[in-house]
């Protein structure tokens, strides 16, 4: 098959649309970076801006739907 990769895959998209199959343009290929390991001291100190980050939206007051749909929910599973 001649032609580039957006042509093959444009003339699949035709193919596709006739038969109401929907095909993936082909993904790039590229190598991925190598990881890298993150020290416990650093894990650390994101953790805890994290938590500090955080730390507001966790004191808000759950609203009182929420707390409904969470008693139905309990109701629900505790029936037989």
């Amino acid at each position: 098959m001649t032609g580039s990769t957006d042509e093959r895959a444009v003339a699949r998209i035709s193919q596709a649309d006739a038969a109401d199959t929907v095909v993936p343009f082909p993904a790039a290929r590229r190598p991925r970076a190598p990881r890298r390991v993150i020290d416990a001291a650093v894990r650390e100190r994101i953790g805890r801006g994290l938590r500090l980050h955080d730390a507001d939206v966790l004191a808000l007051p759950v609203p009182d739907r929420l707390l409904t749909l969470l008693d139905a929910l309990a109701d629900t599973e505790a029936q037989p």
